[in-house]
C-alpha cells in the first residue's frame, strides 16, 4: 500500500483548502504561504516582510495598497501569472480533495479488509485511488514550476514586484521530489 502517501495527501489536503494567510485578508483561501486569491478573484502575493501586493485578472497591480502604473506587456505577464495563481488554487484542492477521498477510502479498505479477514485486498482498493491522487500532484507541481517562471519574468519586467517573488527554485524541486 502506497502509506507514504497517505498522511502528506491529508496534509495537502489541509494545508490547501483551509489554510489562511493573516490580517486583512484571512478569510481568502491560500494557495500556500507566498499567495492568497480574495473572494473577488485577486491574488495576494506576500512578500517575507509581511507587504503585499494584490494583482486583479485585467492585469493591474497594487503594492501596499497603492496602483502601479505598467505598460501593455507588463499588463499580460501579471495576467499570465494571475491566471496560474488560479490554476494552481483549483488544481491544488482538486488534488487535497482527492487526497481526503483517498484518505477516507483507505480507512474503509482497511477496515473492511480486516474485518472480511481478507487483509490482501486492502493494496488493490487503495492503489488505484492513490495513482490519480499522485497524477494530480503532478499537475500541482507542474503549475507551481509554471508560476515560478512567470514570478521571474515579472519581477524582472515590473521592479515594484520583485519584493513578492518569494517561490524559490527549492520550493519547484520539492514538489517534483515529494
Amino acid at each position: 500500500m502506497k502509506r507514504k502517501l497517505i498522511l502528506p495527501l491529508l496534509l495537502l489536503s489541509s494545508a490547501l483548502a483551509a489554510c489562511t494567510h493573516g490580517g486583512q485578508d484571512a478569510k481568502n483561501t491560500s494557495v500556500f504561504q507566498h499567495l492568497s486569491i480574495t473572494d473577488n478573484g485577486d491574488v495576494i502575493v506576500y512578500a517575507r516582510d509581511g507587504g503585499n501586493a494584490r494583482i486583479s485578472a485585467r492585469g493591474e497591480l497594487a503594492v501596499a495598497g497603492k496602483p502601479v502604473p505598467v505598460n501593455p506587456a507588463q499588463r499580460q505577464l501579471l495576467q499570465g501569472y494571475h491566471a496560474d495563481a488560479v490554476k494552481l488554487q483549483k488544481d491544488g484542492i482538486a488534488t487535497g480533495a482527492a487526497g481526503l477521498s483517498t484518505g477516507i477510502h483507505a480507512l474503509g479498505a482497511v477496515a473492511t479488509g480486516l474485518a472480511s479477514g481478507n487483509p490482501d485486498s486492502i493494496d488493490a482498493k487503495v492503489n488505484a485511488r492513490a495513482d490519480k491522487v499522485d497524477a494530480l500532484a503532478r499537475v500541482v507541481c507542474k503549475d507551481l514550476a509554471q508560476l515560478y517562471a512567470d514570478q521571474s519574468k515579472l519581477s524582472a519586467a515590473v521592479p515594484a514586484f520583485a519584493p513578492y517573488a518569494t517561490i524559490e527554485p527549492h520550493d519547484v524541486s520539492e514538489c517534483h521530489a515529494d
